[in-house]
C-alpha cells in the first residue's frame, strides 16, 4: 500500500504566483514541479542529498530574485546556500 505525505512550502502569495509562473512556463503543476525537485535532491539508493545545481539555480531564480540578506525564510545559512540562494 502506498501512503502519501503532504509537503507545506510555506510560499507568500507573491512567491506562489511566481511558482505558478514557473509551471505555466514549463508546462507542468506545482506538486510536480515540487516534487521532482525533491526527488533530485535524494538519491534513491543511498538516500543523501546531492545538488542539482542547474534545477535548482533556475528554480531559486525565479523564486527568489532578491537577496536573502535580511530575510529569514531557511532554517539555516547552511541550507540556503545548498539551494545555491
Amino acid at each position: 500500500m502506498v501512503y502519501h505525505r503532504v509537503v507545506s512550502t510555506k510560499l507568500t502569495e507573491e512567491e506562489h504566483s511566481r511558482l505558478l509562473d514557473v509551471c505555466n512556463t514549463v508546462g507542468c503543476t506545482p506538486s510536480y514541479l515540487i516534487k521532482e525537485a525533491i526527488m533530485k535532491m535524494i538519491t534513491p539508493h543511498q538516500k543523501t542529498i546531492q545538488k542539482e545545481a542547474s534545477l535548482l539555480q533556475m528554480l531559486s531564480k525565479e523564486l527568489n530574485p532578491k537577496p536573502l540578506q535580511g530575510r529569514r525564510e531557511f532554517p539555516s545559512l547552511g541550507f540556503a546556500q545548498f539551494l545555491g540562494t
